[in-house]
């Protein structure tokens, strides 16, 4: 979803979206048919509190043209589907559930059918966590075992407290959970705004573009001169690149002066020992709690 573009997808867009919140589920399709059934046989007073509003977000958030019109103001590629998460599904489908079987059947072996066929309903629309087959976590952090591995290897090559370091962009995402104190020279934002191809020359050119520039060499393997690399790796202080074993520019960087300093099945982790480099240090705030605390 975050690759998705209004400019590419135009009315599309939302449509889009739309596919990929939802999947192989069709929930949003039975909330629908909920608000439906609301209006021709709910209260004035359930009609206020649901159909009203869904009427509102159709013609806003699920609107083609209302995306469209934004992105002429704000850049809202990578946010505008959480707008969807709005969409009271849950609260609305068992509203619906609890009303129809407590008011349309009034026998208690009825209302137990009811439920039973309500919730295979509902079971069926989703997708279940184990459809194919349960695998068994490999840590206790639930983590792919390579985030860890990597982790250490940085953690035992490294002389200061607190590395800083670029990474492939799927272990990019995943060791900021799990170790925080590897510093990631890239953020999610501008990482997504390069993996999605938005990073153009005139950026790169742009005075500190720094941290642009060496997510332009890792996600689209551009070499960059050697003036340009030394400069932005000193300008963010990034000792580490972690890269899959595959990527075009591990010999670039070894001949730049990366060391091997450990591998994993899929990835090689190197590093860069930067003159000078200033060290991160995290501000300690013991005084400010001890003195809140008595």
């Amino acid at each position: 979803m975050q690759t998705l573009t209004v400019a590419e997808t135009g009315f599309l867009y939302i449509f889009n979206c739309i596919a990929y919140y939802s999947g192989s589920c069709f929930y949003l399709l039975i909330y629908a048919a909920a608000l439906v059934w609301l209006f021709l046989k709910g209260s004035e007073k359930e009609k206020d509190l649901f159909v009203f509003p869904g009427i509102m977000t159709l013609l806003t958030v699920y609107n083609p043209l209302t995306p469209v019109l934004i992105d002429k103001v704000f850049d809202i590629n990578k946010e505008y589907y959480r707008f969807i998460w709005i969409t009271p599904v849950v609260i609305v489908l068992s509203y619906c559930a609890v009303k129809i079987v407590s008011e349309s059947f009034g026998s208690r072996g009825e209302r137990t059918v009811a439920i039973a066929a309500l919730a295979l309903l509902l079971m069926g629309s989703g997708s279940f966590v184990y459809s194919e087959g349960y695998t068994p976590t490999t840590n206790n952090y639930k983590m792919p075992g390579e985030v860890i591995q990597v982790a250490e290897i940085i953690r035992r090559s490294s002389e200061v407290e607190y590395p800083r370091a670029l990474c492939d962009y799927n272990l990019n995402m995943e060791i900021r959970q799990y170790d925080a104190s590897i510093l990631l020279t890239a953020d999610r934002e501008k990482y997504m705004n390069a993996v999605a191809g938005n990073i153009t020359d005139e950026m790169l050119a742009a005075e500190g573009s720094y941290v642009n520039r060496l997510l332009a060499m890792v996600v689209q393997e551009r070499k960059l001169p050697k003036e340009v690399l030394e400069e932005a790796l000193s300008a963010t202080n990034t000792e580490y690149i972690v890269l899959s074993k595959e990527s075009g520019i591990i010999e670039y960087l070894k001949r730049f002066g990366f060391k091997e300093v450990g591998d994993t099945k899929s990835r090689i982790v190197l590093h860069y020992e930067i003159e000078d480099a200033d060290e991160f240090v995290l501000a300690d705030y013991t005084d400010v709690w001890n003195a809140q605390k008595w």
